[in-house]
């Protein structure tokens, strides 16, 4: 005999209730979506993405004279290193060298998914910054989708659906609070909503490809699993697909793997207590679906155990969470919402509480990247904040005497004034996407900042770096500067990010003393001798640092200038 859990009826095959008392999602409410809901979906989600694509645009279309737009908005280091694994796949390689860091080291696969865009690219004839926006407005179109059908699995009413649709695509906190208060690094921390982009899906929308891709197949991973959980004849395909969704995930964003395992884990457990015996069925489906991934996640665990630099950039990547409180701000209004639907016992989103359950575990678990442990939550939350509020808030609304006086009036009515209220709680949920939104265009189309917009003379130095010199020639410059080298040129760069280059804030502090002019030129020698530095950058970043007038150095040759930028090869004696 074997277990098998039942959506929407009290039957299993050992005739006992393992089925709403379980948590289990429903009948496979989304299989009878109507097409027609389904293309007023994918109208949303092109019009949510069509909004994500304002600040590029703008920077593209309005670059000044002499800047050209490097096609990112913000976190402009992170994007580079994306970037970079990109070119490298560009260049044919699927094993990650890191060129943030001049240290000899052993390349792995890290960072699939950015050297497969980097060899699709190439396959394609595409550039990399046109292979990026691609990749990230397919992959935004495609989340959309996929939450819209993971919401339809639990939610009939068509109200609360779309409610919960709406919320989780455009949906935010309630930072935006924080400004108004003039407190904007309250606790030290800035606010989750315009810090944090994988926190709400809008802001992960309008970043990195590789999140919103993640997030979609972390959707998937649930999906399938409560499918196989099903039972019937199809149980074990939905249990690989399932286990493919999370070795995808693996590559794309591997610790992302922790909120799978520990979601899965908790359910699994609150399964077992309530059957009040072990389910092998559940725990032969459930295993399925992370034996899959689990060769790829030990490779990791043994590159960062055995790989000195990889494991040093581990140990630099440190992502920790905000103060508690600002996590209660960015999630507590429809956190309270969903809180309503518990007194009444609806057990059918028990697996939506134990996958925010789990990632509150996570954001304080001791990992080093705490805050990843959101992605995708906001979508169980939009979900049951759905149910709390057009299931318990509008019935009671509608009850009261003002309620009752307002659609007694002329073009007044229930349904109306309901929508009224929806309405404007997601628009309250939804400030602080608009300020994003808003900011980034204007920092896009008109601030155009430094490095987010660049001299095309800096540029023209950099691509002769590209055209001339090997990508295993070491390059000294301005941190900012290498950052853009190592992913533009692919050439190995002194200093350039601050998780991948080793002992950056040593670096750092020498790459400045190296540009002062007060700075001995032994002790320059010396430093360009001891990393096997093959070329010096001097450009606008380089100047800023301090007046080290590289023409008068013997050691250096110059091999490349323009109006703003010089490359020099460096000669030791």
């Amino acid at each position: 005999m074997v277990d098998r859990i039942e959506f929407g009826s009290s039957v299993s095959e050992e005739g006992i209730g393992v089925n709403r008392q379980m948590g289990c999602v429903s009948r496979a409410r989304g299989e009878r979506i109507a097409p027609r809901e389904w293309m007023i979906a994918l109208g949303v989600a092109l019009v949510v993405v069509g909004l994500t694509l304002i600040p590029y645009a703008l920077g593209y279309a309005l670059a000044r004279p002499g800047l050209e737009f490097t096609g990112v908005i913000m976190n402009p280091e992170d994007s580079q290193s994306y970037l970079a694994k990109m070119l490298q796949g560009y260049d044919g390689k699927w094993l990650y060298t890191i060129p943030f860091t001049t240290e000899d080291h052993s390349p792995a696969f890290i960072g699939g998914f950015y050297l497969a865009l980097g060899h699709l690219a190439r396959g394609l004839g595409l550039s990399l910054a046109t292979m990026w926006h691609l990749a990230r407005v397919s992959a935004d179109v495609i989340l959309f989708l996929g939450v819209f059908g993971f919401i339809a699995q639990f939610l009939d009413d068509g109200r609360a659906r779309w409610t919960a649709y709406a919320l989780a695509l455009c949906g935010s906190g309630l930072g935006w609070l924080l400004f108004l208060l003039n407190q904007p690094y309250w606790l030290g921390w800035f606010p989750v909503d315009f810090k944090m982009p994988e926190a709400h899906l809008f802001f992960s929308a309008l970043t990195f490809p590789h999140v919103a891709f993640s997030t979609t197949l972390i959707l998937a991973s649930f999906w399938f699993a409560l499918r196989a959980l099903v039972g019937g004849r199809a149980s074990l395909i939905y249990a690989f697909a399932a286990g493919l969704a999370n070795l995808l995930l693996a590559i794309v964003h591997p610790f992302l793997v922790y909120v799978v395992v520990t979601t899965l884990g908790l359910y699994w457990l609150y399964l077992v207590l309530r059957a009040r015996r072990v389910l092998w069925r559940v725990t032969f489906i459930l295993t399925i679906g992370l034996v899959l991934p689990a060769p790829l996640v030990l490779y990791y665990a043994l590159t960062l155990a055995t790989n000195p630099i990889f494991h040093a950039w581990d140990m630099q990547a440190l992502t920790l969470s905000p103060p508690a409180p600002h996590y209660l701000i960015a999630y507590g209004a429809p956190l309270l919402l969903a809180l309503l639907p518990l007194r009444h016992k609806r057990s059918e989103y028990a697996f939506l509480w134990i996958w925010i359950l789990a990632a509150a575990l996570l954001v304080y678990a001791p990992l080093n990247q705490q805050r990843r442990a959101v992605q995708g939550v906001a979508v169980p939350l939009a979900i049951l904040a759905a149910v709390g509020l057009c299931d318990i808030i509008l019935p009671r609304i509608e009850r009261t005497r003002l309620f009752a006086w307002i659609v007694a009036r002329p073009r007044y009515s229930t349904g109306r004034m309901g929508r009224l209220v929806i309405v404007a709680f997601l628009f309250l949920m939804s400030l602080s996407n608009l300020y994003i939104i808003v900011s980034t265009a204007v920092t896009a189309g008109f601030q155009q900042p430094y490095p987010l917009f660049r001299a095309r003379t800096e540029i023209a130095a950099v691509d002769w770096l590209r055209s001339n010199t090997e990508w295993t020639d070491p390059v000294l410059a301005a941190y900012e500067t290498g950052n853009y080298i190592a992913a533009r040129a692919g050439n190995l760069v002194f200093v350039g990010h601050w998780t991948e280059t080793m002992a950056w804030t040593r670096k750092l502090a020498q790459v400045t003393r190296f540009y002062d002019a007060a700075t001995d030129d032994a002790w320059r020698v010396a430093l360009l001798r001891e990393y096997r530095i093959a070329y010096l950058f001097w450009g606008k970043g380089e100047r800023d640092l301090g007046a080290f007038d590289p023409e008068r150095a013997a050691y250096l040759q110059r091999v490349f200038a323009n109006e703003q930028a010089r490359v020099y090869r460096v000669q030791m004696p």
